[in-house]
């Protein structure tokens, strides 16, 4: 029998993380039920494939959310939490049971290490979705 599956989308998989960091630390961190405004991103990943992401915006929070292809109740979220005024960061994984393993527990950035996740994330928000064609197709 398989698990039950809790989570069966990146939204999903943010609030429940949220939930999960509220019950840890419970500082700052945006309200259950935040308006989340999304945005796709994209890069170009190892022999020219494309990678997509979910970007979450709200109160200061930028969420990033990684998926991989899989029937829904093997999907592993990965995710990058990341606050750049509190220079807050958490990074983990969710799994669609709702399991959550944490990769690194919430932390404060060094202002060096809050600057460069900025940069990195500010060049995947600018990035044009690909051309038909590109990325790998």
């Amino acid at each position: 029998m398989s698990a039950e599956v809790k989570i069966r989308n990146a939204s999903q998989a943010v609030e429940a993380v949220l939930a999960y960091l509220r019950e840890q630390v419970g500082q700052s961190l945006p309200a259950a039920g935040s308006k989340w405004q999304e945005k796709t991103l994209y890069a170009t990943g190892v022999e020219d494939y494309a990678i997509t992401s979910k970007l979450f915006l709200s109160g200061g929070w930028q969420i990033e959310v990684f998926q991989g292809i899989a029937p829904v109740s093997r999907t592993v979220y990965q995710i990058t939490a990341f606050n750049p005024e509190l220079r807050s960061y958490w990074k983990g994984s969710i799994q669609a049971d709702g399991s959550i393993r944490e990769g690194s527990p919430l932390t404060t950035l060094s202002e060096e290490g809050s600057r460069k996740l900025a940069d990195e994330l500010a060049k995947k928000i600018n990035a044009p979705p690909p051309k038909p064609g590109g990325y790998g197709h």
